[in-house]
């Protein structure tokens, strides 16, 4: 969860060490099994999206995402980061938050046109990020500030974050920006490609161009 920003994740490591601990060592529980509670509960959250019953659902994506940050602390503090262990938590990531897309959707609080396009943005960075380095990370999160005319009671609720807005803005607010970051993302890439090429003299230094230069007289 804190890939790109390993000061931030050191410190929140540092803050919930005792949970971690308690997590890993007195339950047991690896990452990987702490990642796979995160999506189910983050499912569970889209199904209760589905109904139109914000509240509840909020209450349960803001598990997910608690257990989300769990994994990776759980990884770092005791040496089990691995390479499987990123692409799983990227992909379920990626799943939780199409699955919770989906779920406003079908609970219209959203069309499944914004849901569709702000989930194709997502997947599209998803695509680029570890190679940019490039995740503004919004994307779930953005919806604890959204307010339905479904849940009268949630505009109090989004009152306590200070601000009032409603779902169809939050999404285009989603897809703009992860795509915003797919194509700066894109420049930052290219960009440093450049300067990889610079340092070589324009040369790619592949295995074909070092075995042309050996065989140039």
């Amino acid at each position: 969860m804190y890939e790109f920003a390993p000061v931030l994740g050191t410190a929140v490591d540092r803050g919930i060490r005792p949970v971690l601990r308690f997590a890993h060592v007195t339950l047991g529980l690896s990452p990987d099994q702490v990642t796979w509670a995160a999506f189910w509960v983050s499912a569970a959250a889209a199904a209760v999206f589905a109904t139109g019953r914000v509240v509840p659902a909020l209450v349960l994506m803001a598990i997910g995402q608690i257990l989300d940050a769990l994994d990776g602390g759980i990884a770092r503090q005791f040496g089990l980061v691995s390479e499987a262990g990123h692409r799983l938590d990227t992909r379920l990531d990626r799943a939780s938050e199409i699955a919770v897309f989906l779920g406003c959707a079908v609970g219209g609080l959203v069309s499944f046109r914004l849901a569709a396009l702000a989930s194709v943005a997502v997947l599209l960075l998803t695509t680029i990020v570890d190679r940019s380095r490039l995740d503004p990370g919004l994307k779930r999160f953005a919806l604890y500030f959204g307010s339905s005319r479904l849940d009268p009671g949630l505009k109090r609720f989004a009152l306590y974050f200070g601000i009032w807005v409603p779902y169809p803005i939050i999404f285009s607010i989603i897809f703009v920006v992860n795509l915003a970051a797919y194509v700066v993302g894109l420049l930052v890439i290219d960009c440093r490609f450049q300067r990889d090429m610079d340092a070589l003299g324009g040369d790619l230094n592949t295995v074909a161009s070092r075995a042309a230069r050996l065989g140039t007289p």
